[in-house]
């Protein structure tokens, strides 16, 4: 890991350096100067960051903790996925409509999203999916709002040569976000429900159950989805006798609290997220958004427009 690690220190270091003498760079380190594209980076970044890791764990929480198949637990996504949409699109009228105000919506939607994720991550194992599902749409919602919202700041504070290049800094950004907010989550996931797991489970299961097998349980809970896995557990249970016949459905349950309290703890890092890129939205600058496209050299950042807050 450590050698991977500096390898790709090294390559971004040369790939700096060889932007830096490009007469064309694909990325214009240029654009960083500008505080409107680096904030709306740092956004999209954070945002990516937290939207990855609801789409990876919502399912897992779906099909682990409230029991669901794989298919209907990805199913679930849908609802949040419409919310994403007519955020989206609702978002480009209000900006079209009301003066390209996209600090104020900014500001908005990732208030809206914050709060779906807050109340995504009070999710539980006795949360009914009518309500779960509520809890998704907000979230889609808030997250779709803020989409155009911080590609539209970008584009209108920068030369409109660099249109090209400016834009394609928000997926990028967006999916590197993903990319550290996955890798976080997913370490943050395994050791939060192995600790919660082990320290949780009854001396009962304890003294059926080796430490080889509840390290297993805690390291690949497939108890929670697989039939299979179930089933070997209820031989070993069966095998300690009467007492042990209805330790199945205790170990579940512990099972199924430790993966709410992990999954819960993974969603307040991303609420966490959310937080500082609303603080870093109040210190985007409002441009008035233009509405004429300037000649190929196009104005600098911030040159022939006006303020608009």
């Amino acid at each position: 890991m450590a050698g991977f690690l500096a390898f790709a220190t090294v390559m971004a270091g040369l790939f700096i350096l060889i932007e830096t003498r490009a007469a064309e760079p694909i990325l214009p380190l240029s654009l960083y100067g500008n505080l409107v594209v680096s904030i709306s980076m740092l956004i999209t970044f954070l945002t990516g960051f937290s939207m990855f890791g609801a789409i990876l764990f919502v399912p897992l929480f779906f099909q682990g903790v409230l029991g669901r198949s794989a298919t209907s637990s990805g199913s679930f996504l849908t609802p949040m996925m419409l919310g994403i949409v007519v955020g989206a699109a609702l978002s480009g009228q209000a900006l079209s409509r009301f003066g390209g105000r996209y600090r104020l919506l900014g500001l908005v939607g990732l208030g809206i999203m914050a709060l779906g994720m807050f109340l995504v991550s009070q999710m539980n194992e006795g949360t009914g999916f009518g309500a779960a599902v509520v809890y998704l749409v907000v979230m889609g919602f808030g997250l779709g709002t803020t989409f155009p919202v911080f590609s539209i700041a970008i584009m209108n504070s920068v030369p409109y040569r660099l249109l090209g290049a400016a834009t394609s800094y928000t997926q990028f950004f967006r999916s590197i976000g993903g990319t550290v907010g996955l890798a976080l989550f997913g370490s943050v996931l395994a050791n939060r429900f192995a600790s919660e797991l082990l320290g949780g489970v009854s001396e009962g299961v304890k003294s059926v159950l080796s430490g080889e097998v509840l390290s297993n349980i805690a390291h690949n809970p497939q108890a929670l989805v697989s039939p299979e896995a179930q089933s070997e557990l209820q031989t070993l249970f069966d095998a300690a006798g009467p007492e042990g016949a209805g330790m199945l459905p205790q170990l579940m349950e512990t099972l199924r609290s430790a993966l709410s309290t992990a999954i819960a703890e993974v969603f307040l890092i991303g609420l966490a997220a959310l937080v500082l890129s609303w603080l870093a939205t109040l210190f985007l600058k409002e441009i008035r958004v233009r509405t004429v496209a300037p000649g190929p050299a196009g104005p600098g950042p911030g040159e022939g427009v006006g303020e608009n807050g």
